[in-house]
């Protein structure tokens, strides 16, 4: 039985009010423990429901009206109040009472629908360890990258921006479509897991589809344009968006290091040493310089992992017959 975020906020509630069947029971639970953010969510909606000593979020106003004018017309006994050793029951003192139950109610319905508190995540020298947004998806952050989201998501959609790169898992749920805003690139997505590049300087914004499937379109597209023009990408496939034409163009992935960065893991199969070169510029944080040209079209078939750059080099040097020669982050290929 698969479940959307908001059906499995309400199987919560349910779980909250003992009204859950077996199969709910073992789903709620495993919910809660699959990320702190569901930890907490389940802990805040706990706690607003014994505040307000109901077991329903909802509360019908008119229905609690309707009640108190029945038990009033009724006659309905209440316990005395004692006051100066005189007894009395006062009418209006149920009225009082349900009125007060209300601005409770009414408060903690301002609590659920309060406005967002935007948060910003930052990953300046390191990759980010993986962490969970609010709707439990998964999100790892290059370095020098940041995302902005807001502390839970509201509305018809769950909207977050990227700067830098970044790779997603999306929690699905096609009542609440995930739209990422990327230097004017927006990706709109249901559940599925992709890269999105939008490197301040690089002049472009690259969204590479790893599962699933993503639709990409100019920020500020109106709906009628984005069912005409928008693309939709697939997995193994990639959209290149140009910030100053406007365009985007769609294109197969055939870099089998786009997620290199995330993984760790280097992978290369009769590519140019131009490419490896290049591959080995965005890992390392470092630059080459080749003093013969001719080399760089060479070919190399290869796997690193948790080796370092100066092994990497030492491999690159016996198989290609060259010298290399470091000088800070600056290396020279004789």
């Amino acid at each position: 039985m698969l479940y959307s975020t908001n059906k499995y906020k309400r199987l919560i509630i349910k779980h909250i009010q003992g009204e859950t069947t077996p199969e709910e029971q073992l789903l709620a639970e495993a919910w809660i423990a699959k990320n702190p953010a569901n930890r907490r969510l389940y802990e805040t909606y706990k706690g607003l429901l014994l505040l307000t000593d109901k077991k329903k979020v909802g509360f019908n106003t008119d229905k609690a009206w309707s009640k108190l004018h029945d038990r009033i017309e009724s006659g309905q006994r209440l316990k005395p109040v004692k006051d100066a050793g005189r007894i009395f029951i006062p009418r209006y003192s149920i009225a009082i009472g349900i009125a007060a139950l209300l601005l409770i109610a009414f408060g903690i319905f301002s609590i659920l629908q309060k406005e967002p508190v935007l948060r910003q995540l930052t990953a300046v020298e390191k990759i980010s360890s993986p962490f969970y947004l609010p709707d439990g998806s998964f999100v790892v952050l290059n370095k020098n990258s940041s995302v902005r989201y807001p502390d839970h998501f509201s509305g018809n959609s769950r909207e977050i921006s990227i700067f830098g790169e970044a790779f997603f898992e999306i929690s699905p749920d096609r009542e609440m479509p995930f739209l990422i805003h990327a230097s004017g690139l927006d990706v709109r997505v249901v559940g599925t897991s992709f890269n999105v590049e939008a490197k301040k300087g690089s002049g472009f914004v690259r969204v590479t589809v790893n599962t699933g499937q993503v639709l990409v379109y100019p920020t500020g597209t109106s709906q009628r344009d984005i069912e005409r023009s928008g693309l939709l990408l697939s997995a193994g496939e990639m959209a290149t968006f140009s910030p100053e034409s406007g365009r985007i163009v769609r294109g197969v992935n055939d870099d089998l290091n786009v997620l290199s960065w995330k993984t760790g893991i280097l992978t290369f199969r009769e590519s140019r040493l131009a490419d490896v070169l290049k591959a080995l510029e965005n890992k390392y944080q470092t630059r080459f310089i080749v003093d013969n040209r001719e080399v760089l079209n060479q070919r190399l078939t290869a796997r690193f992992e948790k080796e370092s750059l100066d092994e990497v080099l030492e491999t690159i040097s016996l198989i290609f017959s060259i010298k290399a020669e470091k000088n800070g982050q600056l290396i020279i290929l004789h």
